[in-house]
């Protein structure tokens, strides 16, 4: 006994969604995602290099560890 495809079999169901970055759009807006181990580390370049002091890399750490 051989069954015959349905038109489900055949197309996904509605609730079916491709996987996250597959989608066309999502490139538009990928780039505004905030990585904050990223930032964390730029930040601490920038201390190293002594282009921030201690207190503008404390105050700035600060704020990227409340996102």
């Amino acid at each position: 006994m051989t069954s015959t495809p349905s038109s489900r079999d055949v197309l996904p169901d509605l609730l079916v969604r491709p996987p996250c970055g597959t989608r066309e759009f999502v490139d538009g807006w990928a780039h505004l995602i905030v990585d904050p181990v990223r930032q964390l580390a730029m930040l601490a370049d920038l201390f190293e290099h002594g282009l921030l002091s201690r207190s503008e890399y404390e105050t700035f750490k600060q704020h990227i560890r409340g996102l």
